[in-house]
């Protein structure tokens, strides 16, 4: 029960409510079109029938204007032989009246003074005017068409009366009433056909938007790298909608991901440190207290994992942001040469028992840009550069070089130390992965610097890999697309500062 109420409490679909609208335009449409058809259609049945009408009184007329008598009452006539004549002819030329097509039209005949000298069946006829040969008329107090004329004789050429031929009104109606069956028929099947038609149309041009919320209401997080929205067969905005939606998606696994990966490696890496921290507090709790020396290395040791902790942490957050750098640092440059050469003399004067060489091919002394924050690079050369000092053993010197094509720039870091196998360079910019275990913890790395490098290279649109021979050493390169319109990027970049600002 409470489901139904809920249901019954939704709003309409957004399906159902396009197909209401279409089916309210069309039928507004149709009606507007059947209004004028039917009024076409009806205008051209009474033209038929008014040319009808006319033919068939022109040949009433044809007939009776072939007598030479006017046409008078009966009780007008007079006993004498012309008067018997003339009343014995008119009865005989009015008596061929009786064989027209009585049961469609109707006859009346006048005299020329008006009076009603013959009339088919009992009809009444109102007034007619005689300015109009066809017009409607009133038979028995019914809407009827008719048509009237004067009467003059073909013999003598004078007037001899005047004729009104009319469509009987049951024939009139009858003919009007299956226009209106027609078009009322018609009415009726194109509001079904709209009906459905309207449905249909709303339910095909949502059916993207249907599979999109269903996609969206089972996204969980667990299943969430299972689902994607499916891609319409026709290339449109719909489908232009599916790819930014699955790009989102794909942005939030990679999110999740991330977090999951985060949440296990920290958990992971910081066991060890606490463990041993809390065994040095334990034991010194117990006993250690009382002895300086034990207290001394206790303290010591415990100090030294806590700051790996706190670099495991550092280094971990630095991982986890390099994941939206695109977003937060979109229409950041950064200029290449200038940056190399400043890592480069900070390196030169740290590691002085180090030979550092860079070499640029710098044409023109041109800045040469990247879509890039600073800092970001530099954390990347500082991170190769670091590796480099770190695993060089007898031959103490790292190349730096920077070259540059029409469309990108290449930067590589070699070094001559340990090198590594062909199994560690797939696995060397994975998390936490040290090419010796034991050396590298002595060391002070976590196995972080080149998974961060790998994936803030990666975020500007850039690429990393390694060639290594073991024990003779490796060379690291990236590389970044130039940026073309350094210009306009500074200007959108200021204009973006200002809105900041206010």
């Amino acid at each position: 029960m409470a489901e139904l109420r809920k249901k019954i409490k939704q709003p309409l679909s957004l399906r159902w409510k396009w197909g209401i609208l279409l089916f309210v335009i069309a039928t507004l449409l149709n009606i507007v079109l059947m209004a004028v058809l039917y009024t076409y259609s009806t205008s051209n049945t009474k033209n038929a029938l008014e040319i009808e009408l006319s033919q068939n009184t022109d040949s009433v007329v044809n007939y009776l204007e072939t007598t030479r008598y006017p046409i008078v009452p009966y009780e007008s006539f007079d006993m004498s032989s012309t008067g018997l004549r003339q009343l014995s002819e008119q009865q005989e030329f009015l008596s061929a009246l009786n064989y027209l097509d009585m049961d469609k039209y109707g006859y009346f005949l006048y005299s020329n003074s008006g009076d009603l000298v013959f009339q088919t069946k009992e009809n009444q006829l109102d007034e007619v005017s005689l300015e109009d040969n066809i017009q409607m008329m009133l038979v028995n107090g019914e809407p009827t068409l008719g048509g009237q004329s004067n009467l003059s004789s073909s013999v003598t050429g004078s007037e001899i009366g005047h004729i009104v031929v009319t469509i009987n009104p049951q024939i009139y109606d009858a003919a009007l009433n299956s226009e209106n069956r027609m078009y009322l028929f018609a009415a009726i099947i194109m509001i079904f056909v709209q009906l459905i038609a309207s449905f249909l149309i709303s339910h095909y041009f949502f059916r993207p938007l249907y599979y999109l919320t269903s996609a969206l209401d089972r996204v969980e997080e667990d299943s969430l790298s299972d689902i994607r929205v499916l891609k319409p067969g026709s290339d449109d905005e719909w489908s232009d909608l599916s790819l930014h939606v699955n790009r989102l998606l794909d942005k939030i696994d990679l999110y999740v991901t991330n977090q999951k990966q985060f949440v296990e490696d920290v958990s992971h890496e910081l066991r060890t440190p606490v463990a041993i921290v809390e065994g040095h507090l334990k034991m010194l709790t117990r006993w250690g207290k009382d002895d300086p020396e034990v207290l001394e290395n206790s303290i010591d040791a415990s100090l030294q994992e806590i700051s790996r902790m706190k670099t495991l942490v550092q280094e971990m957050l630095d991982l986890s942001r390099a994941d939206h750098v695109d977003v937060d640092y979109r229409d950041e440059m950064t200029e290449i040469y200038s940056v190399t050469k400043q890592v480069f003399h900070n390196f030169d004067m740290l590691h002085e028992d180090f030979e550092f060489y860079l070499d640029m091919d710098q044409t023109m002394n041109q800045p040469l840009y990247v879509r890039m924050y600073r800092n970001h690079f530099e954390q990347i050369l500082i991170i190769l550069l670091d590796n480099a000092v770190k695993y060089s053993k007898d031959r103490q010197e790292v190349h730096i070089s920077v070259s540059e094509s029409v469309t990108q720039v290449e930067i590589a870091i070699q070094d001559f130390g340990e090198g590594m196998t062909e199994e560690d360079k797939e696995k060397v910019f994975g998390r936490f992965y040290r090419i010796d275990k034991a050396r590298s913890r002595d060391k002070g790395g976590n196995g972080l610097g080149l998974s961060i490098a790998k994936q803030l290279v990666t975020s500007y649109r850039g690429n990393i890999w390694v060639e290594s021979v073991e024990n003779e050493g490796s060379i690291f390169y990236i590389n970044f697309p130039i940026i073309k319109d350094v210009e306009k990027i500074k200007k959108l970049k200021k204009i973006a500062d200002e809105k900041d600002i206010f």
